[in-house]
């Protein structure tokens, strides 16, 4: 069979972030959580997925008795669509810009950063496009109400580019290979707090801490013996736990012996 199956795509996860100041920063790379400014807009619709759409003015010439010579572009408009399934204060505020808790005004859109985050689990790919210049986002379509159907908020975001045509900022995660918890073995007393240190080994074999990343998961075997919240560990009562951290794929862990 011609071709690399590794590089078909099926996105089995995805977000829209949002930042209202055009001047929040972009994460570092693809591996880097979203800061500070950033605001994870809710569940999204993966039957509806993040259609994309192309509007250009087309004009062909063609020469007297022949065939076309010459053809022209202008007029490029990119736009990209979400489904929202949460209703919050962000969707709220895309679909109401202006209004508060209270009063409900006409909607007036204002300039806005926006990145839309794919993610591929089989080969533990992710993609982002965060936009270079701002977006423009407004609700597309109606909102419907009523006893059967969840009720999702469609939103267009027509994307601006800057003074250089650049529309997208472009990040793609390398893969990671490796986790480890640090320490690999933790005595602790009863009552007492311990921090675990997860870190991630990626293809090019650099390293980043992933203690707090949104998608590493953290477990224990015992939690009558020891808990554990993002990397945290308390002593509950004497006794031994595994704890175990688990990223995509991978999964690393730490003897816990309570005393």
């Amino acid at each position: 069979m011609p071709g690399d199956p590794l590089n078909t795509r099926l996105w089995t996860d995805a977000d829209f972030w949002v930042a209202d100041s055009l001047d929040t920063p972009n994460p570092a790379d693809a591996n880097t959580p979203f800061g500070a400014g950033w605001t994870l807009i809710g569940l999204l619709s993966g039957d509806d997925g993040m259609p994309e759409s192309r509007d250009e003015d087309v004009s062909d010439y063609y020469a007297w008795g022949g065939g076309i010579v010459r053809t022209s572009r202008k007029n490029f408009k990119l736009t990209k669509k979400v489904t929202v399934l949460e209703d919050n204060p962000s969707t709220r505020a895309l679909a109401w810009p202006g209004s508060t808790d209270t009063q409900i005004v006409v909607p007036k859109p204002v300039p806005r950063k926006c990145a839309f985050v794919t993610r591929d689990g089989a080969t533990d790919l992710t993609e982002r496009l965060i936009t270079r210049n701002h977006a423009i986002i407004t609700l597309d379509g109606d909102q419907d109400n009523n006893e059967t159907d969840l009720r999702q908020s469609t939103f267009a975001a027509v994307i601006y580019p800057d003074a250089n045509k650049v529309l997208f900022d472009r990040q793609v995660s390398q893969a990671v290979t490796a986790l480890a918890i640090a320490p690999a073995t933790k005595a602790l007393a009863v009552g007492a707090i311990a921090r675990l240190t997860a870190t991630a080994t990626l293809a090019d074999a650099s390293t980043r801490n992933v203690t707090a990343d949104p998608y590493l998961a953290w477990a224990t075997s015992a939690a009558a013996k020891a808990t554990v919240d993002h990397g945290y560990v308390t002593g509950i009562a004497a006794g031994a736990a595994t704890i175990t951290a688990s990223y995509p794929g991978l999964t690393a862990t730490c003897a816990v012996t309570v005393s």
